[in-house]
Order: structure tokens, then C-alpha cells, then sequence
């Protein structure tokens, strides 16, 4: 095969190199290289490419250059969440005008009468595996002269428990149609679907199944969950850029969203309760720079897809491995440097090393030294040990009693029960507090009194 440099080497139409050549896209990426022609000359697909990597173009190009835009819908493109479809669908509305074809995104949370309106003279088809199936039993979404099916981020459909809706759809599609299934990982029930459905299938592995993400610069920052906000707001002020934050809920992102907007940052969050008109616009806004900070829950953000983010920071840490490779691949696109940074709370380094033993590689510590316009507190608990105690040292007077300290640990309101061990030798005493009462302890009457320095490990 020859060397392709340019998309002109490839065999693609006029219409559609006009497009590529108005949306400045000159030299294809590694995925690109690879797919493209097979998929053009007819061959089923299955391309493991990680987000970013320019997979949309690699299955549209085909697409537009095998249908002719006469028949009803000749393409189906299945994806797991509405953004994605808006997205993808925008893309291939681009070349559709260049092939004079017409394009519909289909999904929950929008009118469906519209949907079916434009359904009647559209070829190609973006959509959601449930909006499918619904426009599929009403009648509306005829697929008796399908050419292609695309499924698009198979194993993120896999994870949010689509393989059953997938099989049914496509089950129910004509036999002789070519098939591109794209996935960033390959877990067996994609083999098992890709098997059942597909002819002699050419495979392309241009991501690993523990992506690495090699663009990016990834760590760690040790913190506990009260100084999560002044962490973040120490990288916000020192490292500028182009911020995707996670949180593990909605509650979460709606709280950090507006904390860091009463502290003056240009922010917003994207989640599950918002309208699909706020949710379109908010992520507009945030492409077109009008917001350099989006906060977002693992489901609201698949399907960013997003040029330009700099950053992608962590602020819960997900609770699967493969959620963190999915959530850092948003940043370090097309060759392009990114960082990615997780908040861990003591309690979660765990959960850091499940992430290091997935991804093969050690994540290191980054050690903040600036600060930013939201000041650290104390936080009491990520010096406590497992049992919730907190050692303070203090300076005993002559004759002290450990009753005597019981008591005027008790003047500042500290109940017995959240009392730990105390021991007295000489002048030097010690004490254990439960964490929820640690402030109280520092207002006492004893003398000198401060947090027990840590034992360093050797």
C-alpha cells in the first residue's frame, strides 16, 4: 500500500475532499491512515481508537462516499449519550452539504415529532440506542435499505448496560450492510457482538485496552475533602488554561460549580437534571471560550469532545479504573500536551493504586506550593488514624492527672466518648480526640498544645 500523507492520496471523492479542504483538515491522523480506505472499499470494521484521535472523520468519509442520499436512511451511526450524537451528527451535517444529503440526530430528552419530521428525508441517522428502538417500533425509523452501521464508543454503550438494546437494533437491520464498530477498549461481549454480526472483519489497534494516555502529564495531589476547593483553586490561579473537572455526582458539580462562581471564576456545570437547551448551550459556551471551567459527572460528559482542554482534574476520584483513562483522554488530543491531576483523600489511595496497576505505570505526587484566592483550612481528619483520633502533644504543669486533662478537655464542650488514650510523663502529655472535636481541643487551657508530628516511614 502507498505511504498516506494527504487525504488526496486516499480514494475520496470530490464533494468530500471539497469539505475537508474548507474545514482545513490537510493530513489524516494514525486512525485515519488506516481506516479510511478499507472502510471506503467495503470491508466491516473493527478499530480500537480512543477518543480524540479523529475516528469520527474515519467512519463518516466512508459513509458519505458509499450512500447516495435517494433510498431513505442508508446509515445509522448508534452512540451511547445525546451529546455525542449532537456532535457527531453536527460533523456529518458539514459533508452532507457538500453531498447534498441530509443528516438527523435522534435521542431522549428533545421532541420526538421533530425527530420524525426530519427522519423523513434523512439518510443518515446519529442517535441513541433507546431513541432508536423507540422510533424503530413506531414505524418511523425504516431501516430496510441500510448500507452502513456504525456503532460508535461500543464499550461506553457496554457500560451503561446497552448491549442488549444494541443487539436488538441491529438484529433487525438487512443482512448485506457493512458494519464499523469503534471502541476504546475491547471487553468480550464487543467480541461476542462483533462475531455475530459481522463478515470477515479487518481488525486495526491503534489504542491499548489500559490506554495510557502518553500526551498527558498525569499525578496525584494528597488532600483531604474540606481543602479539595483550595487546591483546585490554587491550580485555576497558577496554571492557566482550558479546565474539564469531574465529580463523582450531580450534587457534587452543581456545588463546585457555584462556589468556585462566588469566588469569581467563569464556570458551569453540565449534569443529568439539566434541560437539553441549557446543556447544548452550556457546552458551546465552554467551545467557544465564553468558559474556560466545566464541571461534569462521568454520564453527562461522554461524548465531550471538546479541542483545547488543557486540564482535567479529578475532584473525586472515579471509582473504576477505566472511567480515569476515559476521563484524562479528554485532554492531550492529536498530539497535543494536556495534564491531568486527581484529588486523594487518604482514604482512596486504594483506589489510586487499582488506577496505577490498570494503567501500568505509577501516578506521582504533585506537591502544590501556591496558593490560591480560596484559602486551606485545617482539616482535622486526614491527620486522624483509622479509628478517627486525633494525638495532640501539650506541655503538662507539675502534678497534672490525666483527669485533670479529661476535664478541661470537657470545658470546651468535647464529650467523653470522643476522648482517646492519655499518658503524662513529666512535663511531656499527649491526648487522642475524635476529629469532629480536634478545633475544641486547640481552645483548651493546656499549654503549648499542638498536633503530634507524624511518624515519617522509612
Amino acid at each position: 500500500m502507498e505511504k498516506i500523507e494527504k487525504f488526496e492520496d486516499m480514494k475520496i471523492g470530490e464533494k468530500t475532499l471539497s469539505y475537508l479542504k474548507k474545514s482545513g483538515f490537510v493530513e489524516p491522523t494514525d486512525v485515519q491512515k488506516e481506516a479510511i480506505i478499507p472502510a471506503i472499499e467495503g470491508r466491516d470494521m473493527i478499530v480500537q481508537a480512543r477518543t480524540g484521535s479523529g475516528k469520527t472523520l474515519s467512519f463518516l468519509i466512508p459513509v458519505f462516499e458509499g450512500i447516495e442520499g435517494k433510498n431513505g436512511v442508508e446509515a445509522i451511526i448508534l452512540v451511547p449519550v445525546r451529546e455525542l450524537a449532537q456532535q457527531v451528527e453536527e460533523e456529518a451535517r458539514k459533508i452532507g452539504k457538500f453531498h447534498g444529503i441530509d443528516t438527523v440526530a435522534v435521542y431522549g430528552g428533545a421532541s420526538i415529532e421533530n425527530q420524525i419530521k426530519k427522519l423523513k428525508s434523512a439518510s443518515v441517522v446519529v442517535g441513541t440506542p433507546g431513541r432508536v428502538i423507540d422510533l424503530m417500533k413506531r414505524g418511523a425509523l425504516n431501516m430496510d435499505n441500510l448500507k452502513f452501521f456504525v456503532l460508535d464508543e461500543a464499550d461506553r454503550m457496554l457500560d451503561m448496560g446497552f448491549y442488549e438494546d444494541m443487539e436488538w437494533i441491529i438484529s433487525r437491520t438487512p443482512e448485506n450492510k457493512q458494519v464499523m464498530l469503534y471502541s476504546a477498549t475491547m471487553p468480550d461481549e464487543i467480541i461476542k457482538l462483533a462475531k455475530k454480526h459481522m463478515k470477515d472483519p479487518l481488525k486495526l489497534k491503534l489504542s491499548e485496552d489500559s490506554i495510557s494516555a502518553t500526551g498527558v502529564e498525569q499525578y496525584h495531589i494528597r488532600v483531604g475533602s474540606m481543602n479539595k476547593m483550595a487546591k483546585l483553586s490554587a491550580l485555576l490561579d497558577n496554571e492557566k488554561g482550558k479546565y474539564l473537572i469531574f465529580t463523582r455526582t450531580k450534587i457534587a458539580a452543581r456545588k463546585v460549580a457555584e462556589l468556585l462562581r462566588k469566588h469569581g471564576y467563569r464556570v458551569f456545570a453540565i449534569h443529568g437534571d439539566m434541560s437539553q437547551s441549557a446543556r447544548t448551550k452550556t457546552m458551546n459556551d465552554f467551545k467557544s471560550g465564553k468558559i474556560d471551567i466545566l464541571v461534569a459527572t462521568d454520564v453527562a460528559s461522554r461524548g465531550i469532545d471538546v479541542q483545547g482542554i488543557t486540564h482535567v482534574i479529578n475532584y473525586d476520584i472515579p471509582l473504576y479504573p477505566k472511567d480515569y483513562v476515559h476521563r484524562i483522554g479528554r485532554t492531550g488530543r492529536l498530539d497535543k500536551k494536556g495534564k491531568a491531576i486527581t484529588f486523594v483523600t487518604k482514604d482512596e489511595m486504594g483506589a489510586l493504586r487499582r488506577i496505577e496497576e490498570y494503567i501500568g505505570r505509577k501516578i506521582p505526587e504533585m506537591r502544590l506550593k501556591v496558593r490560591g484566592r480560596i484559602r486551606e483550612r485545617m482539616d482535622y481528619r486526614e491527620h486522624a488514624d483509622v479509628f478517627g483520633m486525633v494525638t495532640f502533644v501539650f506541655t503538662a504543669d507539675e502534678g497534672m492527672s490525666t483527669l485533670d486533662v479529661v476535664k478541661e478537655l470537657e470545658k470546651q464542650g468535647i464529650r467523653e466518648e470522643d476522648i482517646g488514650k492519655i499518658e503524662i510523663d513529666g512535663k511531656k502529655g499527649e491526648f487522642e480526640v475524635h476529629y469532629s472535636s480536634a478545633h475544641r481541643a486547640t481552645k483548651s487551657g493546656l499549654k503549648e498544645i499542638r498536633l503530634k508530628a507524624k511518624e515519617s516511614k522509612p
